[in-house]
C-alpha cells in the first residue's frame, strides 16, 4: 500500500500518549442551522445508540447540521498560478492562528483536548504535506481543488490501511481540509457557539473536539451525534469534561427540531424525545439520587491518589461486570485492574462461545475506555471447576489455572482470540494466573503468537501489541519473577493464593485460619522480590487480592513499592484516603524493620506502633 505524505509519527505520538482517538466527526460543522419542524402532537419516542460519556440531563435540544460546500472551479489557467500560490499560503496562516488560539483555550478548559489540536495543527504545518499542495496548483489545479484532491487521497489511504488506530487517524485530516477549505471558500461560517444557550443539549451528525469546547463553554450540558466511536477523540473529551453524552444513534439529526424537550441517559445510550411527564420524574428523580451520592462521597473523589510526601499511587477497580465498572470510574477509578473471565462460566454454567467471549470483552473494553481493563485468562480449577474437571485428591494443588489452559489448548486459543478480537481500542491488557515456571510462560506466549498468526491471514483486526501479564500467585513465580518479568508486560500480585501457597495453608479452611496470614514475613519477603524483579525489567506491578484492601496494609504495600493497587470498586476512596495519609519515605523503613521480624503477629505489632507514631507526628490522612 502507498504510504500517506502527511507525517503521522508526530500524530501518533501526540495523540497516543494520552490514548484519545476522533472517529466521530465525519463533517466539519462550518454553517449551523436550526430545523424547526413542529408536530401537532407530539409522541415520547426513545433511541439507543452507545453511551460515550456518563450522566442524566432533561433539556432543550438544539439541532445543528453543515452546509455542504461546493467548489465553484477546480481548474485555473497559467497567469492564476502565483495568485492560487499566495491564496493556500494565506488560508494555511490563517488556519494556522486559529488553531493555535485552540489549544490555547484547550489548555485551560479541556487539558485533554490540547494534544489533539496540537496534532492538527502538525498536519497543516507538514511541510511535506505543503509541498504536495503547491505540486498540485502547478498541475493547474485550484487552491480548493489541490486541498479536496489531496487530503482526500490521503485520508482514503489512512482509511485502507489494517491498522484501526490509521483509520481512525483520517478524521484529523477530515478536520483540517475543512478548515482550509473554509478559508478559500470563503464559507460564511456561522460561530456554533452562539446558537448554545445555557442548558442546551446540541443534536449533530458529528462534532469535533474544538466544537465540544467552544460549545461547554457557551452553556451546553449534553450532547448526541450519529456517529459512533467510544474511542474518538470527542467522547474521550465528553468523558473528561463530565459531558453526559449518546453517540451512534442513527439519523437522530433529522428526527429532532430545536426547542423539543429531550432525555440524554449517558448511562444506558438512550435518547427520549418529547419524554411524558412521568417519564421526566423518573429520570429527575435518578438526578436526584446520583447528586445525593456525589455529594456523600465529597471531594475525595476528584484528589489525586498520591502519598503525603508526593508518590503516586495507581487505584485500580476489580470489576466484573459494566455496572460494577461505572460504579468505578464514579469513584476516580484509574483502571480496572481484575476481571475475572471465569465468571460468565458461572453465568451461563457452561463455557462461552468465542462469539459470546468477544461481545462481553468488547461491551467491557468499551464502557472502560479509555481506563485500561486488565482480563485474566479463565483461572479454572481448585474451587472452581466449573463441571469441566474430574475429581482430585488436592485440587488447588491440581490443574488449575494456566495449567488448565495449556492442558486445554482448543479452550486457550478461543479465549485469547476473543479477546484479541475485543483489542481494538488498545486499553486491553491480558493477565495470565497461576503462573509457576518461566516454561510455562513460554508456551502461553507461543499459543498467543499462533493466534494473532491465524488472525491476520484471516484479516482481523486486532491489537498487535496487546500487554501479557503474569500473576505472581505461587513462591515459585516470585522467586523466578526476574526471569518472569523479562518476558511480562506487566506484574500482578495474587495475594490470596500467595499466602496460601506460601504457607501451605487452604485459604478456605476455617480450622486453619489463624495460619493463613499475608502480614507473615515469608509472604511480605516473595512480594518484595516480585517488585524488585518488576523494577529491574521496567515493567508495572499491583496487588489485585484482598490483601490491597487490607486497613492495616495500605503502609506495608506502598513501602514494598507496589504502584498500583486493585480493589472492589466500594474499597477505593477508603483506600485513597489511606494512602493519601501515608509518607512514602516513612513506609520505607517501616517495611525494612517489617521484613526482619519472625512473624506475622510482630508485623501488625510494628505496624500498629508506626501508625501511632505518625498520627502523633501529625501524619493524618487528608
Amino acid at each position: 500500500m502507498q504510504q500517506p505524505l502527511v507525517s503521522i509519527q508526530p500524530l501518533v505520538a501526540k495523540a497516543s500518549t494520552q490514548h484519545v482517538h476522533d472517529g466521530d466527526a465525519a463533517a466539519h460543522q462550518s454553517v449551523a442551522s436550526v430545523h424547526q419542524r413542529r408536530r401537532a402532537v407530539p409522541k415520547e419516542r426513545r433511541f439507543k445508540g452507545i453511551p460515550a460519556a456518563h450522566g442524566i440531563v432533561i433539556g432543550t435540544a438544539l439541532v445543528i447540521v453543515s452546509e455542504p460546500l461546493t467548489i465553484a472551479s477546480s481548474t485555473i489557467s497559467h497567469e492564476r498560478l502565483p495568485v492560487e500560490h499566495e491564496r493556500l499560503d494565506t488560508s494555511v496562516r490563517q488556519c494556522s492562528a486559529e488553531l493555535q488560539r485552540l489549544v490555547s483555550i484547550a489548555q485551560e478548559e479541556a487539558p485533554v483536548a490540547a494534544p489533539i489540536l496540537d496534532a492538527q495543527l502538525m498536519i497543516l504545518n507538514d511541510p511535506v504535506l505543503g509541498q504536495v499542495l503547491h505540486q498540485r496548483i502547478d498541475h493547474l489545479f485550484s487552491a480548493e481543488a489541490s486541498v479536496q484532491q489531496v487530503f482526500d487521497e490521503q485520508r482514503q489511504m489512512l482509511l485502507n490501511a489494517h491498522d484501526a488506530y490509521l483509520r481512525e487517524r483520517a478524521i484529523d485530516l477530515e478536520n483540517v481540509k475543512n478548515r482550509v477549505l473554509d478559508v478559500l471558500c470563503n464559507r460564511q461560517t456561522v460561530n456554533h457557539a452562539t446558537l448554545v444557550e445555557q442548558g442546551s443539549i446540541v443534536i449533530s451528525s458529528a462534532l469535533t473536539p474544538s466544537d465540544v469546547i467552544m460549545f461547554k463553554k457557551f452553556g451546553m450540558t449534553a450532547f448526541v451525534t450519529e456517529l459512533s466511536g467510544v474511542a474518538s477523540h470527542t467522547a474521550i473529551l465528553a468523558r473528561s469534561l463530565h459531558i453526559p453524552s449518546v453517540i451512534g444513534v442513527p439519523n437522530i439529526a433529522n428526527r429532532m427540531y430545536s426547542g423539543a424537550g429531550i432525555i440524554v441517559d449517558g448511562y444506558a445510550g438512550i435518547v427520549i424525545i418529547h419524554p411524558k411527564a412521568d417519564t421526566i420524574a423518573k429520570y429527575e428523580r435518578r438526578q436526584s439520587d446520583f447528586a445525593k451520592r456525589e455529594k456523600k462521597l465529597g471531594k475525595l473523589v476528584k484528589v489525586p491518589s498520591v502519598t503525603s510526601d508526593g508518590r503516586k499511587i495507581h487505584l485500580l477497580a476489580n470489576a466484573d461486570s459494566t455496572d460494577e465498572i461505572e460504579e468505578a470510574r464514579s469513584l476516580g477509578a484509574e483502571g480496572v485492574g481484575l476481571v475475572r473471565t471465569e465468571m460468565q462460566m458461572a453465568e451461563f454454567n457452561r463455557l462461552p462461545t468465542e462469539e459470546e467471549q468477544t461481545e462481553w470483552y468488547t461491551e467491557l473494553a468499551e464502557h472502560a475506555y479509555p481506563m485500561q481493563l486488565t482480563v485474566r485468562a479463565f483461572d479454572i480449577g481448585s474451587d472452581k471447576s466449573f463441571g469441566l474437571l474430574p475429581p482430585e485428591p488436592n485440587p488447588a494443588l491440581g490443574l488449575r489455572g494456566l495449567r488448565f489452559l495449556l492442558k486445554n489448548r482448543a479452550v486457550f486459543a478461543a479465549q485469547v482470540r476473543a479477546i484479541l478480537r475485543a483489542s481494538q481500542h488498545r486499553n486491553l491488557r491480558l493477565m495470565l494466573p497461576m503462573v509457576t515456571s518461566v516454561q510455562e510462560f513460554q508456551k502461553a506466549l507461543a499459543i498467543i503468537e499462533k493466534v494473532k498468526e491465524s488472525m491476520r491471514s484471516d484479516g482481523i483486526v486486532f491489537d498487535e501489541h496487546l500487554p501479557v501479564g503474569a500473576m505472581i500467585e505461587t513462591p515459585s513465580a516470585a522467586v523466578m519473577a526476574r526471569e518472569l518479568g523479562a518476558l511480562a508486560d506487566f506484574f500482578s500480585i495474587g495475594t490470596n493464593d500467595l499466602v496460601q501457597y506460601t504457607l501451605a495453608a487452604d485459604r478456605l479452611n476455617t480450622s486453619i485460619i489463624n495460619v493463613y496470614d499475608a502480614f507473615h514475613p515469608a509472604v511480605l519477603r516473595l512480594i518484595k522480590m516480585a517488585v524488585d524483579a518488576a523494577q529491574f525489567n521496567n515493567i508495572s506491578v499491583a496487588v489485585c487480592g484482598e490483601f490491597a484492601g487490607h486497613s492495616a496494609a495500605t503502609e506495608l504495600l506502598v513501602g514494598l513499592g507496589i504502584e498500583e493497587l486493585s480493589v472492589v470498586p466500594s474499597g477505593l476512596l477508603e483506600l485513597k484516603k489511606r494512602v493519601r495519609g501515608t509518607c512514602y519515605a516513612d513506609s520505607i523503613h517501616t517495611v525494612a524493620e517489617a521484613l526482619q521480624l519472625n512473624t506475622g503477629a510482630e508485623v501488625r505489632k510494628h505496624l500498629a506502633a508506626s501508625a501511632r507514631k505518625h498520627a502523633q507526628e501529625g501524619k493524618t490522612p487528608s
